[in-house]
């Protein structure tokens, strides 16, 4: 598992292992925030990671002190990463700000998508931006696939997985007060039908308050696992918990 981390000072992208039924084990720093000058000396986070035939991609979000863009680097074990600086000019959906990503690896091409951020409603506004590559070198912006819908202020941290040629989301929906976690589903990757909400906070526990960046994989049985992000009440210092969920059956819908 590669994750965000901060220390109350810098975002850094953490490192766990977990054994066949056993605990999770913290390995430490995966990639460091940049050097001065650097696009992301001011600290690195979100990463999503696919397994590549020559490796490891990752790409994540490094931000400059301005704004935050998204960034790329390449391992041979998983553990030893190599920076390779961004990867997309930002638009004016991103102007302020592109995180979250998320890689998509079809038969046909490579699918990115990722959260845009414009600067209005005092920063909260989040759509879902796509981007398509034919071999995850070079992007081509496919622009907004998602917007926020009515009672939304935003739509973001999208996850998305492709079962039997449907392409399902799973994106944090946040509102004027909490943020849940949503679904839509598309068949060509650009036009999206939200389905509602899959999983809301709590009201107790380390998932009290909110529910986002929604991490989900399906396992050789066909079941999906998402890993989220909880956040309790009463937590001043908005100090988020890795949680999980479980969906037993092999269709999110």
């Amino acid at each position: 598992m590669w994750y965000s981390g901060h220390d109350g000072t810098t975002w850094r992208i953490l490192e766990a292992v977990q054994p066949i039924g056993g605990e999770w084990e913290r390995l430490g720093v995966a990639i460091d925030a940049g050097f001065a000058g650097n696009s992301d000396e001011y600290g690195v986070e979100s990463p999503c990671v696919v397994s590549t035939p020559g490796g490891y991609l990752m790409v994540y979000a490094g931000f400059d002190g301005d704004a935050t863009r998204l960034h790329m680097a390449t391992s041979l074990d998983g553990q030893q990463w190599v920076p390779q600086g961004t990867i997309m000019q930002r638009g004016r959906e991103d102007a302020v700000g592109a995180s979250h990503p998320c890689l998509v690896m079809t038969g046909e091409r490579w699918w990115l998508f990722f959260s845009g951020y414009d600067g209005s409603k005092n920063g909260r506004r989040a759509v879902v931006l796509a981007a398509v590559s034919p071999s995850g070198a070079s992007w081509d912006r496919v622009g907004t696939v998602l917007e926020p819908g009515r009672g939304e202020v935003a739509a973001s941290h999208p996850c998305v997985l492709q079962i039997s040629r449907t392409f399902y989301m799973f994106y944090g929906s946040e509102d004027k007060q909490r943020v849940s976690i949503a679904l839509a589903t598309s068949a060509d990757g650009v036009t999206w039908d939200p389905r509602g909400t899959t999983l809301t906070p709590s009201a107790e526990g380390p998932d009290g308050l909110s529910v986002h960046a929604p991490c989900v994989l399906r396992g050789k049985d066909g079941s999906l696992h998402m890993w989220y992000s909880g956040l309790p009440f009463g937590d001043s210092n908005q100090a988020y918990r890795i949680c999980s969920a479980r969906f037993e059956g092999t269709q999110p819908i």
